[in-house]
């Protein structure tokens, strides 16, 4: 069965949060803290739970309190969850070959819960197609059936029909099974269980074996669950770890602890250096007094060593995230091979998480546990959001007056609750600058402009055009260039275009000296201009730029009320009394430049050409 829907009322903060859609593999609730996303989680998991702990509602504890004195009286009656599942083609065949091809009418069954913890299911049964099975198999004509609008009249006529053997033996097999009861048994062995984990099911770093294996589920702390996990996953039950024989007890360990470091590490890319490492401590159980001293007890300690510094912590010493990651690894590989299917609920994975640590996360959903596994998690956290995967989000929000609502739709949500999908786009966006592996740095959008125009120019003239892997992108200033290259050049291929000679700037020069970019990939404009300092609008002759400047509605000056200077922009700047828009003459070329361009002069179009030529090498 595959979950398709979920609607959570009546319980704690929600009064009705909608019916919220499920995605086949992955959805993901977004929200800020408070706002009913582990109510929701909590209420899907009393449905069907996989660990037994917690599985029933408690109307003191989880009715919505301001209500309770009020509806008190119809309070077990109410339905806190009710989850619509779809039939996929092993549960229709495990049915239907029990109770006949087309038993139910719909592969879509809904599944409710009250607050006295009675299950119901909603089915739409096809009793022709069971009556007609029935017959078949007693070896009866289906045309027997003719005129029962239900198993009851049918029941009924095969009583009426006692005189014929067949009938007879019929009505005998029927007459104390309820089927529609049967259908929903066998429906019910067969529907999902839920494995819900949380911050506080972290794995403990050291704990009494013999005290949690006989300890009863139902009495656990989440902690111990996972305890008891990983004495499954470590098949404890054997008796390995318990017994005094050195070799074996180390066998046992050592297999433990590879199966799971394999595990854990295949996905942790944080730390490659680290590996697991299980050792078992004989306590002395303190006795009462004039009684026998009893045999120690095991206690299983969890160490994790670090092969680059050489030493080994008790895994309760390591991060929070780390101990997130690892103690779910194992919580879910304990249960991973169950014989029903499993939704897993993660309330707020990864939170401890660095981000690329919760990229890791994510990898791991998606390869993992998606595949074979719904997973439902809840996050505040724009890292454990997919921004290519938008449809996987609900946004939960608690409304004032109204309770906690789970939705789809972004324009009816606050700007809080959207703020990890707001996030998450714009780091998003911000990656999405760098479309190539190699990328020219410049300093604003009409630098791109011209270099573009430039180089489809020159092509066309059989003569050489910046190599179309370069993707130019604008730093937004010579300021922005060191922060801007410090934090992306080591992930990409760059070069830098710069206003001023190289040596001029201590900042950018510093990005040489630490080794963040090669000095070769300092490309100074001064190299083609033989000036000191020059812009890209240097390029051009005096004269072609003033006109262009005018034509795009800058000012209109001629090259004799300029001052001197070296940088054309500084020196209209000066004149005008002011700055201007640089990107203007840019744009105006790009709309005329069938009529412009003819017009450049060849030194131009020589310095535009000698910087694509400095530039194309420098590819990888």
């Amino acid at each position: 069965m595959r979950l398709i829907s979920a609607h959570v009322t009546d319980f704690k903060s929600i009064n009705d949060a909608g019916s919220t859609e499920i995605e086949k593999d992955v959805t993901c609730l977004v929200g800020k803290n408070e706002s009913g996303k582990t109510s929701f989680l909590e209420a899907l998991y009393k449905l069907s739970s996989l660990q037994g702990r917690d599985a029933k509602f408690d109307e003191l504890r989880d009715f919505p309190r301001r209500r309770r004195n009020a509806e008190r009286n119809a309070i077990p009656e109410k339905q806190p969850i009710s989850a619509v599942f779809e039939l996929e083609q092993d549960d229709v065949d495990a049915i239907e070959g029990v109770f006949g091809s087309g038993c139910i009418s719909s592969k879509r069954i809904t599944v409710t819960k009250n607050y006295e913890n009675t299950r119901n299911w909603s089915i739409k049964y096809d009793d022709a197609a069971i009556m007609k099975h029935m017959l078949t198999g007693a070896g009866m004509d289906a045309q027997f059936a003719q005129g029962c609008l239900d198993l009851g009249a049918f029941l009924g006529k095969l009583k009426e029909a006692e005189d014929l053997p067949a009938a007879a033996e019929l009505y005998g097999t029927l007459k104390d099974r309820n089927i529609h009861t049967e259908i929903d048994d066998t429906l019910a062995k067969r529907l999902p269980q839920f494995l819900y984990f949380d911050n506080y099911s972290t794995l403990p770093g050291r704990f009494n074996i013999t005290e949690i294996q006989k300890k009863a589920v139902e009495g656990m702390t989440p902690n111990e669950a996972t305890a008891r996990a990983l004495l499954k996953l470590a098949d404890v039950e054997t008796g390995e770890f318990v017994q005094t024989d050195y070799e074996p007890r180390r066998a046992s360990l050592e297999a433990a602890a590879a199966q799971i470091s394999d595990m854990v590490f295949e996905y942790w890319t944080q730390n490659k250096s680290l590996s697991v490492q299980l050792d078992v401590d004989w306590v002395p159980v303190p006795k009462p007094p004039n009684a026998n001293q009893p045999a120690p007890q095991p206690w299983l300690e969890i160490r994790i060593w670090n092969e680059r510094h050489r030493v080994s912590l008790n895994f309760s010493e390591r991060s929070t995230g780390f101990v997130w990651f690892f103690s779910f690894l194992t919580f879910f590989s304990a249960y991973r091979d169950s014989e029903r299917k499993l939704i897993l609920l993660l309330d707020e994975p990864g939170l401890g998480l660095h981000a690329a640590g919760q990229a890791d996360l994510l990898r791991l959903i998606d390869e993992l546990l998606a595949p074979n596994h719904q997973v439902i998690y809840t996050t505040h956290s724009p890292f454990m959001v997919r921004p290519d995967r938008f449809h996987r989000c609900r946004l939960v929000e608690d409304v004032d007056k109204v309770g906690t609502k789970i939705s789809k739709e972004v324009l009816a949500t606050t700007r809080d609750t959207l703020f990890p999908l707001q996030a998450a786009l714009g780091y998003e966006l911000s990656q999405c600058l760098f479309i190539g592996k190699d990328n020219l740095v410049v300093e604003g959008p009409s630098d791109i402009l011209y270099l573009s125009i430039f180089s489809d120019h020159l092509r066309q003239a059989q003569r050489t055009g910046l190599n179309p892997r370069w993707v130019c992108v604008p730093s937004g200033g010579i300021s922005n260039i060191p922060t801007f290259v410090s934090l992306l050049g080591a992930q990409l291929n760059l070069a830098v275009l710069l206003e001023v000679a190289t040596g001029a700037n201590q900042k950018i020069d510093n990005l040489v000296k630490i080794k963040v970019l090669e000095q070769q990939r300092l490309v100074s404009l001064t190299e083609f201009t033989n000036k000191p300092q020059s812009d890209i609008e240097d390029f051009f002759s005096e004269d072609f730029y003033l006109q262009l400047l005018r034509d795009s509605g800058g000012p209109d000056l001629q090259a004799a009320r300029l001052g001197a200077g070296h940088r054309i922009i500084k020196r209209i700047e000066a004149a005008n009394g002011g700055k201007f828009d640089h990107y203007a003459p840019a744009a105006y070329l790009l709309r005329n430049q069938a009529r412009l361009l003819p017009q450049i002069d060849a030194a131009t179009l020589n310095r535009f050409e000698a910087l694509f030529t400095r530039l194309n090498p420098l590819l990888s």
